[in-house]
This record gives structure tokens, C-alpha cells and sequence, in this order.
């Protein structure tokens, strides 16, 4: 229903949505720069409010209408639980603030600011390629998520800052984009790699990086771009070696070759918690950063 001054719409109608994997975000009304839109989120979840360099005045204001999510405080070892009814705003933020759905999440989202095409387009565009490479290889269903989870839970762990952490789950999340470029037959082949089949496998760091530095308000292509180096150089794509690796990167290493030991894929059986941990820790220091490993290990024994 629509009258001079007063719009009434029902449950629901909407202006425009984008729908990802685990996400949906509506937008419900917009006038005079202000933006009010509805936020759905699967549970666990980690997602990030980012300062706006190019709006410093921007103030985003959301409220729980359902579920729950926790808040890192900024000595990054500390939650602070928010449930239905609560609310929190952001105004000329400095640094990223970082939550993380504890179940299914639905949040009024209310902008100062037109945001909603930016947020949408940023990200649609990744969560469809994530989306089709599990198509091209479905034994990778749920791997970008998983190692994700897994890494920020590492990251906190090992108490990285908050700008860090909210970097290592974007790169965490994105981190396989690249191969998008690999053939069905390479990633679904059930026998050893040829050695070119391989060196095409090994260019996909470069080419998720450069999907990932579409993302204008964080850089995180380099973090993308070292997940398959190693400590000892025997890495990929550039042979990186010891702390010339950045910490993100070697947080992900970890948690992606867990998630991939302990899945089936087409080449192998997966492995049990127990060997995959066992393996891991029989490399730290040579292939994975000791310090990693260690808060590797603390995660897992909470769990």
C-alpha cells in the first residue's frame, strides 16, 4: 500500500536482495542516502564491520531480531555475547570490529549511507565462484567454510589483532577461488597428478589473488596468494621461505591441509582426526609454523 508520505509493504516484500551461500541480505526501503535492509546469516558465521576510509561519517546501526552472535573485544581473547533485542552502531570507526553468528542470525541493518550494491556486488560475484567450484569438485563442498572456521579460531588463539583476523577470514573464505580455471578432469581425478596437470594446480594462488583484490576496503591478495607456501620453500607458487610467509597465510596452511586430510577426495579415503593431527604435528617447524601448530592443537583439544 502506498499513500502520500506513507509506504506499507508486507513481510515479504523487498527493493532488492543479494543471496549468497550463507547469507542473505535485503533491502527493504531507501531514501534521502539512508539505507534500511535485513540480514540473514547461517550460523557460524564470521563477518566484519570494516571502517570506510572514503565515508568517515558512515554510521551502520544493527539490530538482533533473532538468534545470536558474539563480538571480539580488541585484545582479540575475549566475547562478548549479543542476543535477540540487542543492538549495536559503528560511527567514524578506526578499526574493524569482528562477530561471529553462534546460530541462525537475522539482523535489521540500517545504513546512513548508500551501501547495500557495494556490499552486494563485492561479494556476490566470490560466493558464485566458491559456489561453482564445488560443482566442478564436489568433495570440496563446505571446505572454504570449514577452513575459515577453523583458521579465525587459531587466529584468536594465537591473540592477532582484530584487523588481522578480520583479513584472515575473508582470505580464509576465498583462499581456493583460483581454481575456478582448473578443469573438471584435473580436479575430480581419482590418480596422481601428470607434472604439468600439477603446475596448472599450482598457479591457483595467483589467480585467487587476483579475485580477491576486487575487494577494495581490504587487502588481502597476499595472504591468498602464500597459502600453499611452506616454511622450508618446498612451497608454492614462489618457493617462500620461513617469515617471508605472512602469519595469515601460515594459519590457513594449516587449517586447509587439515580440512583436506580429514575429507574424502577423489585420489583417497580420508583421514581420521587423530592421523591428520599426528601428521601435522610431525611437519611443524619444517612445513608449518610451530606457534601456529601449537594454537592449532589448543582449538582442536577444546573442541
Amino acid at each position: 500500500m502506498k499513500q502520500t508520505g506513507l509506504i506499507i509493504q508486507n513481510g515479504t516484500d523487498y527493493l532488492d536482495k543479494v543471496t549468497l551461500k550463507t547469507s542473505e541480505l535485503r533491502l527493504l526501503a531507501s531514501g534521502d542516502g539512508i539505507e534500511i535492509m535485513t540480514h540473514d546469516l547461517e550460523n557460524g558465521i564470521t563477518f566484519d564491520i570494516y571502517p570506510d576510509e572514503a565515508n568517515p561519517t558512515l554510521m551502520e546501526f544493527f539490530y538482533i531480531l533473532d538468534g545470536e552472535i558474539e563480538y571480539l573485544t580488541k585484545d582479540s581473547n575475549e566475547f562478548i555475547k549479543l542476543t535477540k533485542g540487542d543492538y549495536f552502531y559503528t560511527k567514524e570507526l578506526t578499526e574493524p570490529c569482528v562477530f561471529r553468528t553462534l546460530s541462525k542470525t537475522k539482523l535489521l541493518y540500517i545504513s546512513s549511507q548508500p551501501i547495500f550494491h557495494y556490499i552486494g556486488e563485492a561479494y556476490a560475484k566470490l560466493h558464485l565462484i566458491n559456489e561453482e567450484i564445488t560443482r566442478k569438485d564436489p568433495y570440496t563442498k563446505g571446505h572454504s567454510e570449514r577452513v575459515q572456521d577453523l583458521a579465525v579460531k587459531i587466529g584468536v588463539e594465537m591473540s592477532l589483532s582484530r584487523d588481522r583476523i578480520a583479513k584472515l577470514a575473508i582470505a580464509a573464505l576465498f583462499h581456493d577461488l583460483g581454481k575456478i580455471f582448473i578443469s573438471d578432469e584435473i580436479l575430480g581425478k581419482p590418480h596422481k597428478l601428470t607434472s604439468d596437470e600439477y603446475e596448472l594446480v599450482k598457479h591457483h594462488p595467483i589467480e585467487s589473488a587476483k579475485y580477491v583484490n576486487a575487494i577494495k576496503y581490504i587487502d588481502v591478495g597476499d595472504i591468498v596468494l602464500q597459502h600453499h607456501e611452506r616454511l622450508d620453500g618446498s612451497g608454492y607458487p614462489f618457493g617462500l621461505k620461513g617469515d617471508d610467509i605472512c602469519i595469515e597465510a601460515r594459519i590457513i596452511a594449516v587449517a586447509d591441509t587439515f580440512d583436506a586430510m580429514t575429507s574424502d577426495r577423489a585420489y583417497r579415503n580420508r583421514l581420521t582426526t587423530e592421523q591428520a593431527i599426528q601428521e601435522i604435528v610431525s611437519l611443524a617447524g619444517k612445513l608449518y609454523d610451530k606457534d601456529v601448530v601449537d594454537a592449532f592443537l589448543k582449538v582442536i583439544n577444546k573442541e
